[in-house]
């Protein structure tokens, strides 16, 4: 057994894992339920959105932008006009990416879909929080089945796996 599995380890990862879930989580019910609903999913979804990627986009310019040019094409092409959806899309992500690492239930999915939240946010030129919880989501990723070994996937992934098997 390597150390990254060791009991201890597991105990650590869980706390982690808890950890960068409560900031998903939190982040994502106040803009699902919150005081700031209405402009992510309520009757002006896409506010936001619309606001945060306009933003991204007076950071396209100079010798070294923080919004790349090929970003910012898509942010203009594609997110843009898609606000509303995008405002559902990041705020039921963020809130479910938190309660699947909270709970250890699709551990690997909900870090991958953090990892892409955490990504486009930097690449909108959004530093913040975003380099720390992607490291702590890619060591997580590194940490392998340990991470959730206190978890709902401990129970849930063999069964499912079993379930494929006999299915498939």
């Amino acid at each position: 057994m390597a150390w990254r599995e060791s009991r201890l380890m597991q105990v650590i990862w869980t706390v982690i894992r808890v950890y960068v879930g409560w900031e998903w989580f939190s982040n994502g019910i106040d803009k699902v339920f919150g005081s700031s609903s209405a402009s992510w999913v309520g009757p002006n979804a896409g506010t936001a959105v619309t606001g945060f990627l306009n933003s991204a986009l007076q950071k396209t310019g100079g010798q070294h932008p923080d919004v790349q040019g090929w970003y910012a094409s898509f942010i203009q092409n594609v997110a843009l006009p898609n606000a509303s959806l995008f405002g559902y899309v990041i705020a039921w992500g963020e809130l479910l990416v938190g309660l699947g690492l909270i709970l250890g239930l699709l551990t690997s999915l909900a870090l991958l879909a953090a990892i892409l939240m955490n990504m486009s946010y930097l690449l909108a030129g959004a530093v913040s929080t975003n380099p720390i919880m992607l490291f702590w989501e890619g060591l997580l990723l590194w940490g392998g089945a340990a991470v959730y070994y206190w978890g709902v996937d401990r129970v849930f992934l063999p069964r499912w796996k079993k379930w494929r098997l006999a299915k498939g």
